[in-house]
């Protein structure tokens, strides 16, 4: 099957939206759909839907993270079609039925689609921001149109050619059918029963909410989240440097200097058993590896400076992997083997973009490394769709990455550079409309609410992913304190 683009095929035969939503529409919708969700535990207390958006609404409902139905009505007046939406939503027999127990943690979400726009294949393909913009098809022999909205790519985590094809396979259209796809933009609000109000809370001071109970009672530091079920998973690749991170992000913050102090002890006695020759679970073979987590422990406070400076002059293989090997010259600074900075260095010839160098050039006072290195992390940082203001280098899909795109932030933050401070300000915005809160994703747990996933197709909620983009906020934090951000009006990637 191919698609024709630009095939007139008459406009689209559902109401969309001309513009995005205001606040008080997004909390009338909020409350409308809460009132939904109260309703439906013991079907009392029923609420009619007396005002909505003049468009058509596409109600999901989600139990322990999982979809459990999803339709949309065009039947009514627009509060009626947002009831209609919500009870077709609850019968879906697409998905198992709701059990009377998970009722009670129901959330549901409306989106609303605006800005159709008709695309050939391959415009498609270059332009969906997955996770942010959903994808249409229209037949040309007649019959309504197939979408998927947002959530499809994001929680199936599928690049821009698999959502294509898993809207061609819901489509089911016959072979040599001739259809037209098209893009849109959604906004979209999420309802939840026993809502806490984390909402108020700044993006860097929920973040480090997220990242404090991460940090068990020994120090120990939990590796990832999932965001379903809010279920820590304790183990991962580089877990002690990965770890040491979260407690520079919480050092950084301010506040958590108990679970800090514990945490630094922790990589202590671990790094000292490590070298020594015991086997510890989580800890690196490869000797660059092994050198990097030692530089994010020193940088995390921990009293490993002695032990990564010893480990380095007697590892020549470090050099080999510059970007490990600036992490040692962030932690070391002028202390760094000359043979160690020489690489990293050498290496801007054949990867200019490398955020470690940069951090690690400013901390050494090397001006013209430094210049050259920011110039690359400026130009990195995107300033048109899709995905502005992410960083998506060395990433074959394109699809920008959290933990990048705020390491790149970070390493621009201290810059006077004109392009390089709008660079920041693109970076941190991108950050933020990624944060997990009461505002969606509806999928994710309330435990997850201040985290930060992977990127906007990889949901799995890292504790260094987070910490990186709390570091990167923080200067946004702290030079602005009163500053609100658009995060709370604007629609978050969901």
């Amino acid at each position: 099957m191919k698609a024709r683009p630009h095939r007139a095929h008459g406009a689209l035969p559902w109401r969309t939206l001309d513009a995005p939503l205001t606040g008080a529409e997004r909390r009338q919708l909020q409350r409308a759909l809460h009132a939904l969700l109260v309703w439906q535990k013991d079907l009392r207390a029923w609420t009619p839907c007396r005002s909505a958006p003049d468009a058509l609404p596409f109600v999901a409902l989600y139990a322990g993270g999982r979809l459990f139905g999803c339709m949309g009505s065009d039947e009514g007046p627009p509060g009626e079609r947002l009831a209609r939406a919500f009870l077709r939503a609850l019968s879906d027999q697409r998905f198992a039925a709701v059990s009377r127990q998970g009722r009670g943690s129901l959330v549901a979400s409306v989106s609303y689609m605006r800005g159709v726009r008709m695309r050939s294949e391959a415009e498609l393909l270059a332009e969906v921001e997955l996770g942010t913009q959903g994808i249409g098809l229209l037949p040309a022999a007649g019959g309504g149109p197939v979408i998927l909205l947002p959530s499809v790519a994001r929680e199936g985590g599928l690049t821009a050619p698999q959502l294509v094809a898993t809207l061609l396979q819901k489509a089911n259209l016959p072979a040599g059918a001739d259809f037209s796809l098209f893009l849109f933009d959604t906004e979209m609000v999420v309802a939840r029963l026993g809502a806490r109000g984390t909402e108020a809370m700044a993006p860097v001071d929920a973040a480090a909410a997220w990242l404090a109970p991460l940090v068990a009672a020994d120090g120990k530091v939990a590796f990832a989240v999932d965001p379903r079920t809010g279920e820590a998973r304790a183990i991962g690749p580089m877990h002690h440097g990965r770890s040491a991170t979260v407690l520079q992000a919480l050092a950084l913050h301010g506040g958590h200097a108990r679970r800090v102090a514990k945490g630094r002890a922790w990589l202590e006695r671990e790094a000292r058993a490590a070298l020594g020759g015991r086997p510890i679970e989580g800890w690196p073979t490869d000797p660059a590896m092994v050198a990097g987590t030692l530089a994010l422990a020193v940088l995390a406070g921990a009293r490993l400076a002695p032990e990564l400076a010893a480990f380095v002059a007697s590892t020549p293989a470090v050099a080999k992997t510059p970007w490990h090997a600036a992490q040692v010259a962030c932690a070391l600074g002028a202390e760094t083997p000359e043979p160690v900075w020489r690489a990293c260095v050498a290496d801007l010839e054949t990867r200019p973009w490398s955020p470690w160098t940069t951090l690690a050039a400013r901390v050494r006072g090397d001006g013209a490394t430094l210049a050259r290195a920011e110039a690359a992390l400026v130009a990195s940082v995107r300033s048109e769709g899709p995905y502005v203001g992410g960083v998506a280098s060395g990433t074959p899909s394109g699809i920008p990455e959290t933990a990048i795109t705020a390491v790149t932030a970070e390493a621009l933050g201290p810059s006077r550079r004109a392009d390089a401070r709008a660079a920041v300000r693109r970076a941190r915005g991108f950050l933020e409309r990624l944060q997990c809160s009461e505002a969606g994703p509806a999928m994710a747990h309330a435990s997850c609410f201040g985290a930060f996933p992977a990127s906007p197709v990889a949901m799995l909620l890292r504790g260094d992913v987070t910490a990186h983009a709390a570091i990167a906020l923080h200067g946004a934090a702290t030079a602005e304190p009163g500053r609100k951000t658009a995060r709370r009006e604007a629609d978050p990637v969901r």
